[in-house]
C-alpha cells in the first residue's frame, strides 16, 4: 500500500520523483521516507504551514534545547547542483556550498514561540545509521534505527 502523504518535509538532491515520494505503514509510523538522496519527514504538526525551515551546514553537529524530535540520516549529495527543500506545495534551492558527496543530514522540530524547522548537514566519510536521537512525544525512541527505503 503506498499513500500519497500530504503533511510532509523534504530534502533532496535529485529532481521530485513521485515513486520515491510514497509513504507505506512503516514509513508512516517511523515518521520518515530515507532514500540515499531524497529523505521526507512526516512534520508532525498539521496547521505548521507557512513555518520557518532552518538550515545549517558544520562540521559539528548541536541539538537545539527546543528539539522536540531529532533524526539524524544518511544523505547523498554526489555532485548534485539541484539540492532543494520541499513541501508538498513548495520547494527552494539550497543556496548552501554542498560540496561532500556524503553528509549527516540532521533533522529537528523545535517549538518556541511558533514551531520551525532545522536541517543540519554535516559533511562525513562514513555514511552513519539513520536513528532517533532523543526520545519524543511520538513514539520516538533515542538511538533506535530507522528502516530505509519505502515500507
Amino acid at each position: 500500500m503506498s499513500v500519497a502523504y500530504p503533511h510532509q518535509i523534504l530534502v533532496r538532491a535529485r529532481s521530485y520523483s513521485e515513486q520515491l515520494s510514497q509513504w507505506g505503514k512503516v514509513n508512516i509510523k517511523q515518521g520518515a521516507v530515507i532514500h540515499n538522496n531524497y529523505v521526507i519527514f512526516d512534520p508532525l504538526f498539521a496547521d505548521t504551514f507557512g513555518a520557518n525551515v532552518l538550515l545549517k551546514l558544520t562540521d559539528k553537529f548541536v541539538i537545539n534545547e527546543k528539539a522536540q524530535r531529532c533524526i539524524v540520516t544518511p544523505f547523498y549529495v554526489n555532485g548534485s547542483s539541484h539540492v532543494e527543500v520541499a513541501s508538498a506545495t513548495e520547494n527552494f534551492k539550497i543556496n548552501i556550498k554542498l560540496d561532500s558527496p556524503l553528509y549527516s543530514l540532521y533533522y529537528e522540530i523545535c517549538e518556541s514561540d511558533e514551531v520551525f524547522y532545522k536541517f543540519t548537514f554535516v559533511p562525513t566519510a562514513i555514511p552513519i545509521e539513520a536513528q532517533y536521537l532523543i526520545d519524543d512525544p511520538w513514539g520516538g525512541e533515542k538511538n533506535k534505527a530507522l528502516k530505509l527505503g519505502f515500507l
